[in-house]
């Protein structure tokens, strides 16, 4: 009898524990996550482009989402007399099944002191929709935006400059 392979469900779900538990511990080498998130884009058309063209594709999703989180320490600070610092990020990118758009699970850290409604203002004015919660590590963020990078097509990337 031939020998059989586990089904990848199981592979992908050790990789995603594996994986989850990583996170978790980069948090902590950063102060730890501040913010989980969830970002989406609405459906448009694009200017330049043809009539009817609605989709977002990867390049414009990447810089939306980088001027976004740039602009988070300038523009949403609680305490006046705080001072921005460097926001470090991790991003899992996935597609919409439905729409075949990027959508995006990230954490943040450095931002506790941020107001989340005015930044969700913002990614809704510009974007569409957006959820932004305080970071529970019990709720199992790091697993939930893991388990788009062990799927087709998912990709997980990190801020510059992230500690080693």
């Amino acid at each position: 009898m031939p020998h059989q392979v586990p089904g990848s469900y199981w592979l992908n779900d050790e990789i995603r524990e594996s994986y989850g538990n990583w996170l978790s511990e980069l948090g902590a080498r950063v102060g730890g996550w501040d913010w989980w998130v969830t970002l989406t884009f609405r459906d448009r058309e694009l200017e330049g482009f043809s009539r009817g063209w609605s989709k977002i594709g990867g390049h414009y999703a990447d810089k939306a989402f980088k001027s976004w989180v740039q602009s988070i320490p300038n523009n949403y600070i609680l305490n006046p007399g705080w001072r921005p610092t460097h926001l470090t990020w991790v991003r899992g990118t996935e597609r919409t099944k439905t729409r075949e758009v990027p959508h995006f699970h990230s954490l943040i850290a450095g931002c506790k002191d941020q107001r989340r409604s005015e930044a969700w203002a913002n990614w809704f004015k510009e974007q569409g929709l957006a959820r932004i919660e305080p970071y529970d590590k019990e709720l199992g963020a790091g697993y939930y935006l893991c388990k788009y990078a062990v799927k087709n097509l998912g990709e997980v990337e990190f801020s510059p400059g992230f500690p080693q």
